[in-house]
């Protein structure tokens, strides 16, 4: 929670610094917009071993191997990501672009959880 109280501290910060320049230096507005991002990115990596050891809690009772929580993982990166640069590119009003990076998230998605879908099936295959 505190996390979280300070992420949007800086970024509501960020925001208003980015309004009062943007009519000056939109490069730099930019800029002090995805500076943000990597700090609040980095100061949320402190929970990153907790959600580890949550994927390998849920493997352990799961009773199964990597095939269902690495790509769980990997989809919910890939959404982050996604998210992250699509804004960014909105507000730099590069709307096509914004675009192109979700179309490319949601196939990079989609790849990733292609082994969980197959062993979905085949495991209800399975009890057909």
């Amino acid at each position: 929670m505190e996390l979280l109280v300070k992420a949007a501290a800086a970024a509501l910060t960020a925001a208003a610094i980015g309004l009062l320049i943007r009519r000056s230096n939109p490069e730099l507005a930019l800029l002090l917009s995805a500076c943000t991002v990597v700090l609040i990115l980095i100061a949320s990596s402190g929970f990153l071993s907790g959600i580890r050891e949550l994927a390998e809690a849920v493997k352990t009772i799961a009773g199964s191997d990597d095939t269902l929580t690495v790509p769980v993982l990997k989809c919910v990166a890939i959404a982050i990501i996604t998210k992250i640069s699509s804004e960014l590119c909105r507000e730099a009003s590069q709307g096509a672009a914004a675009a192109a990076v979700e179309l490319a998230g949601a196939v990079c998605a989609l790849s990733v959880a292609m082994p969980l879908v197959m062993s979905m099936l085949k495991l209800i295959g399975g009890m057909i």
